[in-house]
């Protein structure tokens, strides 16, 4: 590999994660920026890696990610997680006189009750950092949630700011590191693995097939969602996560072959890794 791309700009939760990913394996990549989950899938290569995020404890599952990975047929390769808060800045000395705040699509879905306590009307925004950047000096109308490590760059001489603004303390993200081909880190004993069984027709008692395989091969489910295939109403996909221990991986192959031949399901397995 060599490169890695990320949501950007430089400073965002993503980029963190990306840092510590970095750090993790040991290893210098190009380092790349996008603003968006679908500008980042644009620049995707055989030579790429990329940071997608992808679950939320306030907020759940990261959509537009899931939908990326699957649609795209990414492997993933590791997760990383980070423990997320949020901080509110403007350039007005009193909060009530901000009507206005930039936030980004995330940051909205976890910082609610601040939100709606002041009656701020949002502007969305592809990031924190983009947020950030949009406040004007002049404008005190307008304020800005920013993640909390932003608070501690040097150019900011904000008049107001507030920390620890999301809804809870308890607020983490889940980051996939994912891959257009297929790459195996090193595993460790506990590992985690994320499948999608696409239903080529619908009928009544699918899921129920889909989870009896599960069972039948004592595979632990830990997470399920269900996804439009987007081609016509009533059509879905499914994705599963799964523990397991290293010695069990061999389950995985038997529940591929499983589903094989079936005239009524497609199943792809999108990655191994390691449990957080």
């Amino acid at each position: 590999m060599k490169r890695i791309v990320a949501l950007g700009p430089k400073g965002t939760y993503c980029d963190v994660a990306l840092d510590k990913y970095l750090k993790k394996i040991n290893k210098n990549l190009e380092i790349a920026y996008y603003p968006s989950i679908f500008r980042v899938s644009d620049f995707m290569d055989d030579d790429t890696l990329a940071v997608i995020p992808f679950e939320n404890t306030l907020d759940g599952f990261v959509i537009e990610g899931m939908d990326q990975i699957i649609l795209n047929g990414y492997h993933i390769i590791s997760q990383v997680k980070l423990d997320i808060d949020f901080a509110f800045v403007s350039y007005s000395k009193d909060i009530k006189n901000v009507k206005k705040i930039y936030d980004s699509f995330k940051a909205l879905g976890q910082c609610t009750k601040f939100i709606s306590d002041y009656n701020f009307q949002t502007i969305k925004c592809d990031s924190n950092i983009e947020a950030l950047n949009s406040l004007n000096r002049w404008d005190e109308s307008y304020g800005a949630i920013i993640p909390m490590h932003s608070l501690d760059l040097d150019n900011l001489n904000y008049e107001l700011k507030i920390p620890h603004v999301a809804d809870s303390k308890t607020n983490e993200t889940r980051f996939f590191i994912v891959s257009k081909k297929k790459i195996l880190e090193e595993l460790d004993n506990e590992l985690e693995a994320s499948i999608v069984i696409t239903a080529k027709n619908d009928r009544p008692g699918i899921l129920f097939d889909i989870l009896k395989s599960f069972h039948d091969l004592n595979i632990n489910l830990k997470s399920i969602m269900s996804r439009p295939m987007k081609t016509e109403m009533g059509q879905y996909r499914f994705y599963f996560e799964c523990s397991l221990f290293k010695n069990d991986i061999e389950l995985l192959d038997m529940l591929a072959d499983m589903f094989k031949n079936s005239q009524d399901f497609i199943l792809q397995i999108l990655g191994v890794y390691n449990k957080l």
